[in-house]
């Protein structure tokens, strides 16, 4: 399984930065790392998948705010607080996974803040050479012989 993790570092004027899209072979797990700026250190961080336009209003996973790991089925969510982001991260993704998600802060007052992110599943890899045309020399009667 390989695990992909991407980060960008907050700029200029975004409350919330991440990763415009990411790619994920199907079977692995992903971790995309979202920046925020310093002022939201201590609010709750959240991941949810968007179906419009419109913000998302549920959450798959939540922070509360600390540095606490939070787990819910495939998904878990963690904040540095020195680092000033949090990853989330999806196991065993599936082609289901694919779709416009965003990472976010949630403010206490007026409208959240987040980052959106496209997440595309790939095939996974095959490491066997049974449709391969070639096979070992050993297998074949004919080049046993003198």
């Amino acid at each position: 399984m390989c695990l992909q993790l991407l980060s960008l570092s907050p700029a200029g004027a975004q409350a919330v930065t991440g990763p415009k899209q990411v790619t994920v072979e199907q079977g692995s797990s992903l971790a995309v790392s979202c920046s925020y700026k310093p002022r939201y250190k201590l609010n709750s961080k959240y991941w949810c998948r968007k179906n419009s336009l419109w913000p998302c209003l549920t959450y798959i996973i939540e922070t509360d705010g600390s540095e606490v790991t939070v787990t819910q089925d495939r998904v878990s969510i963690r904040d540095n607080h020195t680092a000033n982001s949090f990853t989330v991260t999806l196991n065993s993704v599936t082609p289901g996974d694919a779709g416009q998600y965003s990472c976010g802060v949630k403010k206490r007052v007026g409208i959240n803040r987040w980052h959106s992110t496209k997440v595309m599943v790939s095939a996974a890899v095959s490491n066997t050479t049974e449709d391969s045309n070639l096979s070992p020399l050993t297998t074949n009667p004919l080049c046993l012989r003198d």
